[in-house]
């Protein structure tokens, strides 16, 4: 496992497909499921953040695993990183180790019915997708345009996340997402 994977898996441990995760939570998740791989040299009881902060930006920039930063925020899953860790989880017999329970379950239900109630929703539902807005678009992942950059990319890959692959959403997430993380002033 490389030091991007192991940061990937972490984030994923602690639920970063759904909401940013800061780095030092993602540094101590990461050094338990690796030991030793970001480590110092000379007291290897002591995790090096630095090597964390490297292999995230690495996971971001390489792999496109991540999604976010250090000092902005913090860090979410991208769909290419969620599926990587979904696939490496089965594959070690972990499963949906990032799965969700109770409250986040009825959050998530709310977020659905928002979304499916919406006028993208409605343009989409009568196949008239190219009628959708830039501001509806926006409206759909929960977007104004103040909100930019990393913070922008981090809405988006957590809509992409929970409801890309649902089979009422997932068509129109995967469509919007583009022309969301296009859109600026």
């Amino acid at each position: 496992m490389t030091r991007p994977e192991a940061v990937t898996l972490a984030l994923y441990g602690l639920g970063g497909a759904d909401r940013a995760v800061d780095t030092e939570d993602i540094a101590v998740h990461a050094a338990q499921l690796a030991p030793g791989m970001f480590s110092w040299q000379k007291y290897p009881d002591r995790i090096d953040k630095e090597l964390v902060r490297v292999a995230l930006s690495d996971a971001r920039l390489k792999k496109g695993y991540v999604v976010g930063s250090h000092d902005k925020g913090g860090w979410v899953l991208t769909p290419a990183g969620q599926a990587f860790a979904r696939l490496t989880g089965e594959r070690n017999g972990d499963g949906e180790s990032g799965h969700r329970r109770g409250r986040d379950d009825q959050q998530l239900r709310r977020e659905k019915v928002r979304m499916l109630t919406s006028r993208a929703f409605e343009r989409f539902a009568k196949g008239a997708t190219s009628d959708i807005t830039d501001d509806e678009a926006d409206a759909f992942f929960r977007l104004n345009l103040y909100v930019r950059g990393q913070a922008r990319e981090r809405k988006i890959a957590r809509i992409q996340n929970q409801f890309g692959s649902d089979p009422e959403l997932g068509e129109l997430v995967r469509q919007l997402a583009a022309r969301a993380k296009e859109r600026t002033v």
